[in-house]
Parts: structure tokens; sequence; C-alpha cells
């Protein structure tokens, strides 16, 4: 995790001057200003070494050496002014008034404390935002469900409605032949009837003919 506090120019600060970094160097092991930095893009012993821009420095505790280089003693402490591992030479003789120096053994624990919160915290946000796409995707189905729904339903009711107006077409259509058969079957009756009345008649006719001409 980042600090939020500046980084000073190791550089200048060796030379009394307080000065804010602006690039970080892994092999120097120090904050650069844009001055210092000039110069140690140019020298020939440094121009090779790794940089990066100081806001994307993000400072380690777990890459520090156990022992001083300078001193040879062990690196026991710790500056936060100065973002360094110190062993109790270093605290007396270039540290002796910086505020704040802690056991580095601390430091080192709340390091690894804060980065396994910020490795959890990311973790955590990762899913939440896969249960976000989730619940949105599921979302999204529900509504596009529904539509479906109501679209099915809508079809159907016209299919209906097509089906009722066709079967009314042909109930017409049925029934209306069937007057023309059953009124053409009635007329045939009623003719025969007509007809057999009329065949009656004469036969009635004739027999009272007979009957007249016999008695006479």
């Amino acid at each position: 995790m980042a600090s939020s506090k500046p980084i000073p120019c190791g550089p200048c600060q060796e030379g009394k001057v307080n000065t804010k970094a602006d690039i970080w160097c892994y092999n120097c092991d120090e904050g650069l200003c844009s001055t210092c930095s000039g110069h140690h893009k140019r020298s020939k012993g440094t121009r090779d070494h790794k940089t990066i821009d100081i806001k994307s420095y993000k400072p380690s505790i777990r890459a520090i050496q156990t022992e001083c280089n300078k001193h040879g003693q062990q690196l026991n402490l710790y500056c936060p002014n100065h973002l360094m591992p110190c062993c109790d030479e270093c605290i007396s003789t270039n540290h002796s008034k910086c505020p704040g120096i802690k056991s580095l053994a601390t430091v080192v624990e709340k390091t690894k404390i804060d980065e396994t919160k910020e490795s959890v915290e990311k973790d955590i946000n990762s899913i939440l935002h896969l249960l976000d796409k989730m619940v949105n995707n599921k979302s999204t189905n529900i509504k596009t469900g529904e539509q479906q729904c109501e679209d099915i339903k809508k079809s159907i009711h016209k299919i209906r409605e097509k089906m009722n107006k066709h079967l009314d077409h042909l109930e017409k259509k049925l029934c209306q032949e069937v007057d023309i058969i059953w009124n053409q079957e009635k007329s045939n009756a009623t003719d025969l009837i007509t007809e057999i009345k009329e065949k009656k008649k004469t036969l009635k006719k004739v027999h009272n003919k007979f009957t007249n001409s016999h008695n006479t």
C-alpha cells in the first residue's frame, strides 16, 4: 500500500536539503528529485538502474536486508520519515532527529497485515463485482422472459381470434348450405304432397263415377 507521506530525495537529504522525490530507484533503494534523477540517468554507474515514477512506487518491507551495508549491524529499526530500515548506528548518526522511529519487526508485521487486508479487500470487491454482474444478468433475463411471455400470450390471442373468425365464417357458410338443402327438400316434399292430394281428388272422382254407374 503506497504511503500517503511524500517520499524525500535521498541525495538531497544527505546534503541537508529536504526535497520531494519524483522517482524511485530500486537499485539505490531511495527516492530522487527531478534534478538528482537527471544526474542519476546521466551517470555511467547509475544510468542502467531500474527506476519508477514515485506515484507508482509501493514501499515493501519484505525486500529489506537483515544487515546494514554501512555498519554491518542488524537492521532492527525503521525510520518512517525516510521509509527505510536502520541499525542502531544509523539511528544515532543519520536519523537522530527523525520522529517516530519504530521497531522493524512491528513495521514488517503491520505491512504484512496491510498487504493481506488489501489482498482480501480486492478479493471481496472482485466477488462483489461478480455477484452484482450475476444479479444484473438474472434481472435482465427476468425482464426479457417477461417480455417474451407477454409476446407469446399476444400471439396466442391473435391466433385464437383468427381461429374464431374462421370458425364463425365456416359456421355461417354451413348454416346457409343447410338452409338451402332443407328448403329444397321441404319444397320437394311440399310439391309431392300437393301432387298426391291432386291424385287423391282425381281418384275419388273416378271412384264416385264408378260407384254411381254400378248402382244404376
